[in-house]
């Protein structure tokens, strides 16, 4: 039974105790200082913080009081609270409202809801479209194949009619399988102006599109259906009505923001780590899925929380550090899709052209005491970073620094990032207990968290006199949770230099466990992609669809072997 911590962990707080220790001394009172804050936030109490449950709202009630208690200012609601509130959806249902019927020689079949249809998570939630009907067959254009479904088809303003599959749905080989994904056949219907898509078996159809109505999708602005009765009457119906009605139930997720002004300081110092995390695992994103047990998220990311609370702490006690006005946030959302930090983006309570640069901590405690390896990426995204990471030499002994330059990934600062701000996200590496219920405070390796922070405060430092450094587009993977259509359920040790990937874990139930992988081994190559590091990992993944079968070179122990994997979602 995992401890539960009270509020007392305010204690130690004190901030004026902490600002009158010396750099020699600070280790031990902030060390105790990251135990109260983890201890707290990883307690049962807070039930996993999941976005729009209770949990949430106390952690955010828990930053809020040590922002106070570090004198940071609040600047929402007329410079009285800290917390910047946004909506999420927890579920969509179709509710009693949504009808489908087509007609055929003035006769009216009514397709029963979840007897014979159900609306799809990309449909529209309210619509209502009354259009003539044009079958598509497979709904494919591949010139280069010489197949156009939509050739001498007049399809504006009708509803589309598509079968599922492909023509060659059997062969596993065949050129026609990357043009069987729904979204694609869904763009081609938009862009041809389509009033409404419903989607029917093939004769070859072996699996159905979910009737579940995720909470996430990225939905289109028109009805999207599919049936699995009257086909054939359908396929020959002169017209139809739709109605969908489908309702997103809400609720609010909390970013938590606190103001620490410079002296006469122009542009802003972004410091943030996100606060939510898995909750039981409701929503997804749990790697013990069907375990009905909190997911604390010590390390994801309760660790990254404690640091930023300590560098405002650091930073509020450096005078010389205020040639710029910093910023302190805590967002919610990041775990269902960086969803709070969009939002402060969008909604921030200052000029975003006025952000110098954002620093992200997610994931910052459980530095391996083997490797000692802490992962600083977004190097690419200013000149400015390769100098001063120059100025921040380390004891290999203690602290070994590894770059990417990439400012995308799947975590906030690539919110930052798409709005041209340079960013650096600083991270420890994954572990089996990553986005497990098991990810429990007593894990931490505090001296690492102590040490990883320290490298960041330093950093900061001799990070720019006051001005706004240039920004540097680079070479980047698509952000979000999972950017990928497929998996093979690794997790990369993003600290192994290569070449290969090397493996930190492996998911079980997941295609690279049934192929017989283990933690340690490394892949060399994914179907015809040479893997020198993690970009050419997730490069040859983004080459591929669920069900295909690739072959998989790999070396355990200095031995190569070959594999085959049939990959998943």
């Amino acid at each position: 039974m995992k401890q539960k911590f009270t509020l007392l962990a305010l204690a130690f707080a004190a901030s004026g105790l902490l600002q009158a220790q010396k750099p020699d001394k600070y280790r031990e009172t902030a060390i105790q200082q990251f135990k109260a804050d983890i201890g707290y936030l990883a307690s049962d109490e807070l039930e996993g913080r999941l976005t729009g449950w209770p949990g949430e709202e106390k952690s955010a009630q828990y930053i809020s009081r040590r922002f106070a208690d570090l004198k940071l200012q609040p600047l929402l609601d007329n410079n009285t609270s800290w917390l910047q509130r946004f909506d999420i959806v927890k579920l969509r249902l179709a509710g009693g409202r949504t009808a489908f019927d087509a007609t055929l020689d003035d006769q009216v079949h009514s397709f029963p809801l979840n007897k014979e249809f159900y609306p799809l998570s990309a449909s529209a939630n309210q619509a209502s479209v009354e259009a003539g009907i044009v079958y598509l067959q497979f709904g494919i254009i591949a010139d280069s194949l010489g197949r156009n479904d939509y050739k001498g088809k007049d399809v504006n303003g009708k509803l589309a009619v598509i079968m599922l599959g492909s023509p060659e749905e059997r062969n596993p080989h065949s050129a026609f399988k990357a043009h069987e994904d729904l979204d694609l056949k869904l763009r081609h219907a938009a862009k041809a102006g389509a009033a409404a898509v419903v989607f029917i078996p093939s004769p070859d159809t072996k699996e159905k599109p979910s009737g579940e109505l995720k909470r996430d999708a990225a939905t289109q602005s028109i009805p999207v259906l599919y049936t699995f009765g009257w086909t054939d009457y359908l396929m020959n119906a002169q017209k139809a009505r739709i109605v969908v009605d489908i309702t997103a139930l809400t609720a609010p997720g909390h970013n938590v923001i606190g103001w620490l002004p410079g002296k006469k300081a122009k542009y802003t110092v972004v410091v943030g780590a996100h606060h939510d995390h898995l909750g039981f695992g409701e929503l997804g994103g749990s790697r013990a899925p069907g375990v009905n047990e909190i997911h604390n998220g010590a390390d994801d990311n309760a660790s990254g929380v404690a640091a930023m609370l300590d560098l405002a702490q650091r930073i509020r006690s450096n005078k010389k550090m205020r040639k710029y006005n910093y910023l302190f946030t805590a967002y919610s959302g990041e775990e269902l899709g960086l969803l709070g930090s969009k939002f402060f983006v969008q909604h921030s309570p200052l000029a975003v052209e006025n952000i110098a640069f954002m620093i992200n901590i997610d994931m910052l405690g459980r530095l391996d005491p083997q490797k000692k390896t802490l992962m600083v990426n977004g190097t690419g995204t200013s000149p400015q970073w390769k100098t001063a990471l120059a100025k921040v030499p380390t004891d290999t002994t203690v602290l070994k620094i590894a770059t990417t330059e990439s400012g995308l990934g799947p975590s906030d600062h690539a919110s930052f990032y798409l709005r041209d701000i340079p960013v650096l996200h600083f991270f420890t590496g994954q572990h089996e207990d990553y986005h497990k219920p098991s990810d429990d405070a007593d894990k931490i390796n505090y001296e690492g968290l102590y040490e990883s922070n320290s490298y960041i405060y330093r950093l900061l430092q001799v990070s720019g006199k006051g001005d706004k450094p240039s920004f540097t587009k680079t070479k980047d993977v698509s952000p979000g949770r999972s950017p990928f259509r497929v998996t093979l359920g690794v997790m990369p040790d993003y600290a192994f230099p290569g070449p290969g990937l090397r493996l930190d874990g492996v998911s079980e139930g997941k295609p690279a466990a049934a192929a017989g992988l283990q933690r340690g081994d490394i892949i060399l190559q994914l179907g015809d992609t040479p893997i020198l590091n993690v970009n050419d990992y997730m490069a040859a993944l983004q080459k591929l669809n669920k069900g295909q079968t690739v072959s998989l070179v790999y070396k355990r122990q200095g031995v190569e072997g070959n594999q085959t994997v049939q990959v998943s979602l």
